[in-house]
């Protein structure tokens, strides 16, 4: 009962309103991954586009696990009703135990979208990488979710994760969100390049993907798009040889090279 009852604190919901109306991107018939990968220090503007993919009614869990400070419940509820959100469970641990009880995976096999926030990606990963969290994740795209993030919130998304490091990355493991792919945030902001084209000469079989502040990757339809005021980067090591390609609002990427 003493581990019980703080995470009973921490799953809490609010519920504006319980009509659940499905939505997605365009009019999707199959399921299809549906991801929303923010560089870092997102304008509300963003979110709204994080709105769009998800739809007002969607039932929203957001994971602020990545932050080290104190976990405010309501303040995080507040945030994401004036984002338009109405109904929003706020689900916490750092306790991998914890994150492995049917308890507590409850809001994830309901829900319909989540939201990873900032912070540090290697405390997500620590509380749930290979526990039932991580199951759930998968479960929640394969019925046409929607996982968003920023920040760590987008580094968590890759499996091949960069958990920190300057010019030389310190490699992870994270979430096999976007497979095939290593994700960086604050990009430009932090110069974060070497970094990246490091982490691709460890692992050349991926593609880097390298997403300023303000930025972000929307994945809808298995396609990439670019939206924000900055850049998205896509690094490749191409014959021996590093490629990079940069993207703006609007943007498609292509997967392949051409």
């Amino acid at each position: 009962m003493k581990k019980a009852l703080p995470v009973l604190m921490m799953i809490v919901t609010l519920i504006v309103n319980p009509e659940f109306n499905s939505t997605a991107c365009g009019q999707d018939v199959q399921p299809a991954p549906k991801l929303f990968i923010g560089g870092g220090d997102l304008p509300e503007s963003m979110y709204e586009e994080f709105l769009k993919l998800t739809g007002p009614n969607a039932k929203l869990v957001v994971i602020p696990t990545a932050s080290g400070d104190d976990i405010n419940v309501e303040e995080i509820q507040d945030i994401w009703h004036s984002r338009g959100f109405l109904n929003i469970t706020v689900l916490h641990t750092n306790d991998r135990e914890v994150a492995s009880s049917t308890e507590f995976t409850e809001p994830l096999r309901t829900a319909t979208a989540v939201w990873f926030s900032g912070g540090s990606q290697n405390r997500i990963a620590d509380a749930y990488i290979d526990t039932p969290v991580e199951k759930e994740l998968y479960q929640l795209l394969q019925r046409g979710g929607v996982i968003g993030g920023s920040s760590a919130g987008a580094a968590i998304q890759s499996r091949v994760m960069i958990g920190g490091g300057g010019k030389e990355p310190k490699i992870s493991t994270g979430l096999e969100l976007l497979p095939g792919a290593i994700i960086d945030q604050h990009f430009l902001k932090r110069n974060r390049l070497s970094r990246l084209i490091a982490a691709v000469r460890i692992h050349p079989e991926l593609i880097g993907f390298g997403i300023d502040e303000g930025t972000a990757i929307v994945v809808c339809d298995n396609e990439y798009k670019i939206i924000g005021k900055s850049y998205v980067l896509r690094v490749e090591l191409i014959e021996g040889e590093i490629k990079i390609d940069a993207f703006e609002d609007g943007d498609i990427i292509p997967l392949v090279d051409s």
